[in-house]
């Protein structure tokens, strides 16, 4: 079943329709769900969260199981990644969440500018970045007292 509507930013009557499909369904409203993806396939799921977010996310957690265990169109697993960002300052700390994306970031978290963060977006689909969009991009990384 899923969970109350507590935003409101989404379409109220789904979500309590969603609740009389029963027990047996569950479902998650996400906070900025992106598939990354290049020429129509997918490179990685991420969501995205400001860093005041204070909802506490495990990867354990069955959400965070389902989009960790999704796949490519070439039977990969894709990366999975939360990525919690400053907005003033376009920073990024990004957790991966799932086997794949610890093989790209095999530490527990990574802060990286915005400029980084983009690189590595830009790697995932093999492409490279072009100078005009790097030169546009923030290279402040995320304070170090504050914990996502």
């Amino acid at each position: 079943m899923t969970a109350h509507e507590r935003t409101g930013w989404r379409d109220q009557e789904i979500s309590n329709r969603h609740r009389q499909w029963g027990f047996n369904c569950p479902s998650v409203d996400l906070d900025f769900v992106m598939v990354e993806y290049n020429f129509g396939a997918p490179v990685a799921i991420v969501d995205y969260k400001h860093h005041l977010s204070n909802m506490p996310v495990t990867p354990s957690h069955p959400t965070m199981k389902a989009l960790g265990s999704l796949y490519g169109v070439n039977g990969k697993q894709l990366p999975f990644f939360i990525s919690y960002y400053w907005p003033d300052t376009w920073a990024f700390r990004v957790k991966p969440f799932n086997e794949r994306a610890r093989e790209i970031l095999p530490a527990e978290s990574w802060d990286m500018t915005e400029r980084q963060w983009v690189e590595l977006l830009y790697a995932l689909r093999q492409q490279h970045l072009s100078e005009f969009v790097y030169s546009k991009l923030c290279v402040e990384l995320p304070p170090a007292s504050e914990a996502a």
